[in-house]
């Protein structure tokens, strides 16, 4: 029965091993393979198969944070699953996010003033949606693994909802942007910004409690900074009964980099995220002075 498992352990780490050797054309010691005091103990990258004649449990096989142990007993064999603590530090920022974007003034107002009522948004349809792709982990403890720092980056959308009867325009002789008002024929059905950036954070994350391996509250703030990729606005609406809608693709002084501040919490599956911008939503001086902000929820982590 033992040599069964052995030969099935030994065929798992074989095909395991190839797709890492076909991914890591340079590593010149893809396994390790150790001899002592009856315990056979193989290594690859991300891999860990231990086999000891001497035991009950006779095969151990570790992926990552699982360790699938394979017990014999009273002439049978069963498995187990036990999940083995991180020894090194890692933070909360690869996955999926949605949320709600909006503006402030700069007295930290959402009334815009009368004069650009125009980007007066409605805050339940502005929605922004980001995939976090990239994640680094730095450590910064050398005993335990609770504090760290987190460089990212991600794709987000953001999307302004205006659903007001004003398109967005370039003044052509300030070349400022400006709402100009639709043909009172049009019935306005959706009126919106869209833009994309890359994201690129900078979090400094605390876990607690640091005795707790699994299920940690978290919480991390820091900086970012974000490149826009592209942008457009969309109008939908209705005139003589035909429903049609047009996009823009002209630059309406979106600026083209953001800054700000972001701060990240949660436990277990419950996670919380929220940004402000020190950027303007517009290149300085060529549109009203507002500021974005997000909130909103991680739903998938990587």
């Amino acid at each position: 029965m033992k040599k069964i498992f052995t030969i099935i352990t030994l065929s798992i780490i074989c095909v395991l091993s190839t797709s890492n050797i076909l991914a890591q054309e340079k590593t010149k010691s893809i396994v390790t393979v150790e001899e002592k005091h009856g315990k056979s103990i193989v290594k690859a990258p991300g891999v860990k198969v231990e086999v000891d004649e001497f035991n009950d449990t006779i095969t151990k096989i570790t992926i990552g944070t699982r360790r699938f142990e394979i017990i014999e007993d009273y002439n049978r064999a069963r498995v187990r699953m036990v999940r083995v603590p991180r020894e090194k530090f890692k933070g909360h920022w690869a996955g999926c996010d949605i949320g709600f974007n909006g503006y402030l003034t700069s007295d930290f107002s959402t009334d815009i003033p009368a004069e650009d009522n125009w980007m007066d948004l409605n805050a339940s349809k502005s929605v922004t949606f980001s995939i976090n792709f990239l994640q680094y982990n730095i450590g910064l403890q050398r005993h335990k693994n609770n504090f760290g720092m987190v460089l990212g980056a991600g794709w987000t959308f953001y999307n302004y909802r205006t659903d007001l009867p004003y398109t967005f325009e370039r003044d052509p002789n300030t070349g400022e942007t400006i709402g100009v008002p639709v043909d009172p024929a049009r019935s306005v059905e959706k009126n919106k910004i869209t833009a994309s950036f890359i994201n690129i954070p900078l979090l400094f994350e605390w876990q607690i409690p640091a005795s707790e391996p699994f299920h940690r509250f978290y919480i991390s703030a820091g900086p970012y900074c974000g490149f826009k990729l592209g942008s457009h606005t969309k109008i939908v609406y209705k005139k003589d009964g035909d429903r049609s809608k047009d996009k823009g693709r002209g630059d309406i002084n979106l600026t083209p980099f953001q800054y700000g501040a972001m701060v990240r919490l949660g436990y277990r599956f419950i996670n919380l995220y929220a940004s402000y911008n020190f950027s303007t939503f517009y290149t300085e001086n060529r549109g009203p002075e507002l500021y974005p902000f997000t909130i909103g929820l991680s739903l998938v982590q990587f």
